[in-house]
């Protein structure tokens, strides 16, 4: 009896795994760069902006504001920016040994901007929108005598040129993102291969701001795109999807108020995909040297459910030792909902920030912190020539 019981309960596991190996989705990106993973891969960069619940389309302010909208960026004097990201590792379910996400370089953001006849705002900037490792993927095979390990990794890097236009209530900017696609040894079943490979993009970003009084509103958006990666195992048509964004601030003079929205149409991507909606607010208080700020972020689910690993397609190893191995791994839901907060300190020469975002609700905790500094060169180099002088 308790024999017939055993195998039963076997038979039942077995049948549960291989229904959830039939259900599961095919992926049509390489495996990280796939949007439900933003969940952990996407860097709020910008430290202001994160503070206040990552509102910023229709905030006029610096350069750290520039990848929600270019034409937030007013012209100033020449500021040069650098941000670090920080973001604790997270474990990674589903996988057949103890695995963890984690984002190893710290680095979000470097930037140079200055001004040209005091309409124009100029910038160039280079930042990490999405990072992801996977420390690591193992399994075992011919029956635990051997083990493969790997360490996927996806980066997103961008070298970003800006140009903004400033006239009296009016304001438009274009981002230019010169987007590099990085992966190093993704998973392919059936493949001994390391690959590491990257791939050029470039996307386009215009924006407008309009003051209306003490309202400023804002719009920007990103166009879809698309372009083909061979990944030597397999090869991908990578999707870029439409992404849009609006909102409006606020201005008192102590305080101001912003609320946005965002759109991304993930679900070109994939029929399977939901679009990916995004609600923002945020609340900015200034005194004196000091700005505090507060805010709440909101994103939906993309996809949650059962993906297959990738399968070499071009030259499979067909030893029987693949064949125990998991080819699927479940995708938790990832919508989020964070409460975010961050200061401002202001000196002579420059400004410090501070913000930590924090997921309250929500299948992945992820949290985020942002340090930056921002230096104002005119007053570096004015000061050391007055210094020569004498």
């Amino acid at each position: 009896m308790i024999k017939r019981l055993f195998f039963t309960a076997i038979f039942c596991l077995l049948a549960i795994f291989l229904m959830a190996q039939a259900d599961s989705l095919y992926l049509l990106l390489p495996q990280f760069s796939n949007p439900f993973y933003d969940s952990f891969s996407r860097n709020y960069i910008g430290s202001t902006s994160a503070g206040r619940g990552y509102t910023g389309v229709s905030v006029l302010g610096g350069l750290d504001n520039a990848f929600l909208n270019p034409a937030s960026v007013l012209p100033d004097s020449v500021k040069f920016f650098i941000e670090m990201n920080i973001k604790p590792s997270l474990e990674a379910e589903g996988y057949p040994l103890y695995a963890n996400y984690t984002s190893p370089f710290p680095l979000g953001l470097l930037g140079l901007s200055f001004a040209l006849e005091n309409k124009f705002s100029l910038g160039v900037l280079y930042n990490l929108p999405k990072s992801i490792t996977l420390d690591d993927y193992s399994f075992f095979i011919n029956q635990g005598a051997d083990l493969i390990q790997r360490f996927p990794v996806y980066n997103l890097h961008q070298a970003t040129a800006l140009i903004a236009f400033h006239n009296g209530p009016l304001h438009l900017g274009l981002n230019l993102h010169n987007q590099f696609h990085y992966i190093d040894d993704p998973i392919f079943l059936r493949s001994y291969e390391r690959i590491r490979d990257s791939q050029y993009h470039l996307r386009l970003q215009p924006g407008i701001i309009y003051q209306l009084g003490s309202a400023n509103i804002g719009f920007s958006m990103m166009p879809a795109t698309k372009f083909g990666w061979n990944l030597k195992c397999a090869n991908y048509d990578f999707k870029m999807p439409l992404w849009l964004t609006g909102g409006i601030e606020f201005v008192k003079p102590e305080f101001t108020i912003s609320t946005e929205a965002e759109w991304e149409q993930t679900s070109d991507i994939c029929d399977s995909f939901n679009d990916r909606f995004t609600f923002k607010a945020g609340l900015e208080k200034m005194s004196d040297k000091l700005v505090y700020r507060l805010g709440y972020h909101f994103t939906s689910n993309v996809y949650s459910g059962m993906i297959r690993l990738a399968q070499n397609v071009v030259n499979p190893d067909t030893s029987y030792a693949w064949n125990t191995v998991p080819q699927a791994v479940f995708i938790e839901d990832n919508a989020q909902h964070s409460l975010t907060a961050g200061l401002s300190y202001r000196f002579k020469n420059g400004i410090f920030n501070l913000s930590a975002m924090q997921v309250i609700l929500g299948d992945v905790n992820k949290t985020q912190i942002n340090l930056s500094l921002c230096f104002y060169l005119n007053y570096i180099f004015r000061k050391r020539e007055i210094h020569l002088n004498e």
